[in-house]
């Protein structure tokens, strides 16, 4: 009997073999070459109770509804922000 070579193998398919999905493409499901949707940098721990911590990388849709409790980036005094969305007074 030889050597194992480790290049002719017998048995079987793994079980999980039929249920391995492929590589996702970030590119495709987030579709960054619409118009008004880019990603966002996180600078600073303003949104860490969101899960949102420093150094992520979000995707902005300008043509997103602004709802309440929703992320946005806002523009405040010339400074781009994110922001929590708030609802005041009655509409």
């Amino acid at each position: 009997m030889g050597e194992y070579q480790g290049d002719e193998t017998t048995g079987f398919q793994p079980p999980a073999q039929d249920h391995i999905e492929g590589v996702l493409d970030l590119a495709a499901i987030l579709d960054l070459r619409r118009p008004g949707r880019y990603p966002v940098r996180v600078k600073g721990h303003a949104l860490a109770a969101r899960s949102i911590q420093d150094g992520d990388i979000l995707v902005a849709d300008a043509a997103a509804e602004p709802k309440a409790c929703k992320v946005c980036v806002a523009m405040v005094g010339g400074d781009v922000i994110l922001a929590t969305l708030t609802r005041r007074g009655a509409q």
